[in-house]
């Protein structure tokens, strides 16, 4: 179960990616196309923060060593953060907005996915490994 959290970094960066893809595209794709893609990107992302909650937060916390990793609680804070600088980043570019300033948007995306790759690197290294060898004793296999 651990070991899929790293799975939803990887997809949840691919569907940005390809949704930056899409909001390239020349001839440019419909608008509807571009609000299915980002609503799989939500969905990606809300999974893996409940997944994330239950596999590595809650755990840590209810453990009570939470203390034993090195900057856990302030990374905890970040995770939460990062999750209203994405719900920011999508009130502001509503569907409106990306169809009258594909660029722009296309733009914001490049500064998200960047934003994405480092937190899950972070996440990955700081939070997850440590907690799992913590919690378990062990770590589930490295996917990559």
């Amino acid at each position: 179960m651990a070991a899929e959290l790293f799975e939803e970094h990887k997809a949840l960066i691919a569907a940005a990616e390809e949704l930056l893809a899409m909001v390239r595209r020349v001839p440019r794709t419909p608008i509807e196309e571009i609000a299915q893609l980002r609503v799989r990107v939500a969905n990606i992302a809300l999974g893996h923060l409940r997944h994330e909650d239950d596999v590595i937060i809650k755990p840590l916390v209810a453990s009570g060593r939470i203390d034993e990793i090195p900057g856990a609680a302030a990374l905890i804070s970040d995770i939460r953060a990062g999750h209203r600088t994405y719900s920011d980043h999508v009130r502001s570019w509503t569907l409106q907005s990306v169809e009258l300033d594909r660029a722009g948007y296309a733009e914001a995306l490049v500064g998200m996915i960047d934003f994405l790759r480092k937190m899950t690197t972070r996440e990955e290294n700081l939070l997850y490994w440590p907690a799992l060898r913590l919690l378990n004793g062990k770590s589930p296999e490295r996917t990559g």
